[in-house]
């Protein structure tokens, strides 16, 4: 039998991780297999980022020999460090070069909170206060009121895929504890290992939690028009 026989999806994700991809296979629904191609980040600001930016066509490119029905850019602050409207422009770039539908992952991220009518977000991240208020202006452009914005100052790629999931629990945690008023948790960096404690962590807060990995598999499988529920992933999954 082909492997991805209800859905072959392809991810590009930086060169200098792999957590993202494995998380998502971890959890893979039956008949859904994923592709991957690689873009690479030297940092995490804007030159960075702006290089990444640069390798997503060619990596669209690769993905498309794969056969895959749909491909996604991972790489959240890629497209919000260049403010609203720039993951619709990469995904019509990617569409035009390669024929396949697309998504961004901070498209998928955005869509997450809005299918759970989220308004007060309190937001855990890997980045930079330089980068974190780049994400706070796009999210507030988006209509979210961003409530508390914890990162963990990382600007070397790698160096997120050395933080185990209790790290994103515990930066999560006290982003919403900073916040006091806050109705949803947000999660991002697709390197940052979320899917254990996402459970946990609304448990423990009584609020939804969105991460990036989460988030965009949903996204890609709703994309795709694939009602899987993933259990132990959160209540976005029980969303439609």
């Amino acid at each position: 039998m082909m492997q991805g026989w209800r859905a072959r999806i392809g991810q590009m994700r930086p060169a200098t991780a792999i957590e993202g991809a494995e998380e998502w296979r971890s959890v893979a629904p039956v008949g859904v297999a994923f592709a991957d191609a690689r873009t690479i980040v030297r940092r995490v600001d804007n030159d960075g980022l702006k290089e990444m930016m640069s390798q997503v066509l060619e990596a669209s490119r690769q993905l498309a020999t794969a056969k895959v029905d749909l491909i996604v850019q991972c790489g959240a602050p890629g497209t919000f460090l260049r403010g609203p409207g720039h993951d619709e422009q990469v995904v019509k770039e990617i569409e035009n070069e390669t024929g396949i539908k697309a998504i961004t992952m901070m498209q998928a991220m955005m869509e997450g909170l809005k299918a759970l009518d989220a308004k007060k977000i309190a937001v855990a991240t890997i980045y930079s206060d330089e980068v974190n208020k780049q994400m706070t202006s796009y999210m507030e452009a988006m209509g979210f009121e961003i409530v508390a914005m914890e990162g963990l100052q990382i600007t070397d790629p790698f160096e997120a895929s050395l933080h185990d999931a209790d790290s994103a629990y515990r930066l999560g945690r006290d982003a919403f504890r900073k916040a006091g008023n806050a109705d949803t948790i947000l999660i991002s960096c697709g390197t940052y290992r979320s899917f254990p404690i996402i459970p946990y962590l609304e448990m423990d807060t009584g609020v939804p939690v969105v991460s990036s990995n989460q988030a965009t598999l949903w996204h890609a499988l709703r994309s795709l028009g694939l009602p899987d529920e993933i259990p132990n992933l959160g209540k976005l999954w029980r969303v439609a």
